[in-house]
């Protein structure tokens, strides 16, 4: 079973469109900011990275909306590994209004492994390791 991770944040007034809800693009910031505090749970940061000379570069996003969020409404962001290839992962998501008590969306972010070079490389063993 993989490990679960979860952050919270609330919808702020900036983030929505001319419809009044959370534009679609937002989404992809909220999944950045849920991957990020998962990887500073588990003692990774960006400076790992670099010290590795190893990119996880975003290759495919898949996003389903299932409710709008709207200003003020809490979100919840589960997510998990879903995936590991030789120099790929997959984080999966789920999006929860805690103040409405719908699924407001489910994402797949596919990511590679780059050098500085931007050649494809293997997953670091470090970084699957604290990610599982």
């Amino acid at each position: 079973m993989a490990t679960k991770f979860s952050a919270t944040l609330s919808v702020r007034s900036y983030e929505l469109d001319s419809f009044g809800h959370v534009n679609n693009a937002v989404y992809l910031q909220y999944l950045e900011y849920a991957r990020c505090e998962f990887m500073a749970q588990q003692g990774l940061t960006f400076n790992d990275f670099h010290a590795w000379g190893a990119f996880p570069y975003v290759v495919h996003v898949d996003i389903d909306y299932k409710a709008s969020s709207r200003t003020g409404d809490e979100l919840e962001l589960i997510g998990w590994v879903s995936e590991w290839g030789r120099s790929s992962f997959v984080l999966s998501y789920e999006v929860h209004n805690r103040t409405t008590g719908k699924l407001s969306a489910l994402a797949n972010v596919k990511f590679a492994w780059v050098n500085d070079q931007e050649r494809i490389i293997p997953v670091p063993l470090l970084f699957r390791e604290r990610m599982t």
